[in-house]
């Protein structure tokens, strides 16, 4: 089923640290249900893909699997209006087949359908006799990988990758496990899925991460970016050319002969 999505990253700095504190909020509100992961293609590769804003599109026409017809109809016999795919268990890599991978914060009134028959309603032929195990409700994490369906207008999704490989701190980077038994590296199969789970179970450990140790990071880039700007603009303002002041610097001290 092929779905059109708006994903708004933040606009600047200042954005990110206000939009993390808002997903925060709505993570320790949450408190102690279990995550759900999805995974998108699409995110602009920047500082900002960090946390970004879904919405899906409004009045969208569902596009039927063509090799499973019966998915549509599934959806439309739930009551489905804005169906979002997740499931509770995370992805072996920071990347996988449908993208990059996200922890997943649906916001506003949100709808959750999931049946322990089901795990890729796309993939079962015969889907419609299991309309009846079908139930509305946060699954718990025995649901395993499951698919979980969201009917829902917006969500948030924090990229994987970069709260444990860079916000998260120094502890959370021992979660990106490089795994050397292939001989290559894959970003398919680059985390310690135990030690993800066990440190990051519930929207609540999620939530407090977000607003310690990646708020405190975020603000300590904001404020060296900004030091950075102004002193760049000093220098400017001086006539002074930092990049070729330095050019000239390294040649003077290797020993070599410069023109003046």
């Amino acid at each position: 089923m092929r779905i059109n999505e708006l994903i708004a990253q933040p606009n600047d700095m200042d954005h990110m640290i206000q939009r993390v504190g808002v997903i925060a909020d709505i993570c320790n509100t949450m408190g102690n249900k279990p995550l759900m992961y999805r995974q998108v293609k699409g995110v602009i590769n920047n500082a900002y893909k960090f946390v970004v804003k879904v919405t899906p599109e409004e009045n969208r026409e569902i596009n039927g699997n063509q090799k499973n017809p019966a998915q549509q109809n599934v959806i439309q016999k739930l009551g489905i209006k804005n169906p979002v795919w997740a499931t509770m268990e995370p992805a072996p890599g920071t990347s996988g087949p449908f993208g990059e991978n996200n922890i997943m914060i649906p916001v506003g009134n949100y709808e959750i359908h999931h049946s322990s028959e089901v795990q890729d309603l796309g993939r079962k032929d015969d889907v419609e006799q299991f309309m009846d195990t079908y139930k509305t409700g946060w699954p718990d994490s025995s649901h395993g990988d499951n698919e979980v369906i969201v009917d829902c207008v917006n969500y948030y999704l924090i990229n994987v990758g970069a709260f444990v490989g860079k916000y998260a701190g120094k502890k959370a980077k021992a979660i990106l496990a490089i795994n050397r038994s292939r001989g290559y590296y894959s970003d398919w199969d680059n985390l310690n899925k135990e030690m993800l789970k066990a440190k990051f179970g519930t929207y609540k450990d999620v939530g407090w991460y977000l607003s310690n140790p990646v708020t405190n990071y975020l603000k300590w880039m904001d404020e060296n970016q900004k030091k950075r700007s102004a002193d760049a603009r000093a220098d400017a303002a001086k006539g002074i050319d930092p990049y070729k002041d330095a050019f000239w610097n390294k040649k003077s001290d290797t020993g070599l002969s410069v023109n003046k």
